[in-house]
């Protein structure tokens, strides 16, 4: 009977777990398990300095993934190298990133700092980084109580081929097609000078354990 309850009592936690997703170590934001029907891998934390800023989470088609990253099946999080990430970011197959802030700052700094990440990555000019901030500083005007990025304000990119669609706080600001715009997002992340190496490393691990 005890083995049978303490089944039991793994099975619910597995359960609660799978429906709950995570919760983000340093600042104690939750995520969900599944996002528009792609699955939570990792979650990490942005800081400037001493400042928890927003935590991040990554979101990916489980298909997809398995596809393109199925190589690295037998790795771990400690072993693997640079060729690993710049897969992650190169492969076509969907991804979502989810950041979700854990203090209140202007739309404008947050629309500037996330700008100013991404410019250096990207390899072409064109109106893609342009609008992408204009998408942001819309949406946040439109879809925050304060029109600000709040605390609690959540933001997504869901990445899916060369389109980027944004929203803000599950409302839906547009799209941007570009291809390198999805790469350098996604390199501020997942490249040799992430932004967030908490993120890097949980989604590594999370990566792996789906393959």
């Amino acid at each position: 009977v005890i083995m049978r309850s303490s089944a039991l009592l793994v099975a619910l936690t597995a359960l609660l777990v799978a429906v709950q997703g995570a919760k983000e170590p340093a600042t104690g934001i939750a995520f969900g398990d599944r996002y528009s029907g792609s699955k939570l891998v990792g979650t990490g934390v942005r800081t400037k300095g001493p400042i928890k800023v927003y935590a991040a989470g990554l979101y990916v088609a489980p298909m997809g993934t398995k596809v393109a990253m199925r190589k690295y099946k037998d790795s771990s999080a400690d072993s693997v190298k640079s060729e690993f990430y710049n897969d992650l970011v190169k492969s076509s197959f969907g991804k979502i990133i989810v950041l979700k802030m854990a203090m209140g700052i202007s739309k404008e700094k947050l629309v500037g700092a996330l700008s100013e990440s991404v410019r250096p990555r990207m390899r072409s000019g064109g109106d893609a980084l342009p609008k992408f901030a204009d998408l942001l500083l819309t949406g946040c005007e439109r879809h925050t109580p304060t029109g600000k990025a709040s605390k609690g304000t959540e933001l997504a990119f869901d990445m899916q081929g060369s389109t980027m669609s944004v929203a803000v706080n599950g409302k839906s600001c547009g799209q941007v097609k570009s291809a390198d715009l999805c790469k350098a997002l996604a390199g501020c992340y997942f490249d040799d000078k992430s932004v967030s190496t908490s993120l890097k490393r949980s989604c590594a691990e999370g990566i792996i354990a789906m393959l």
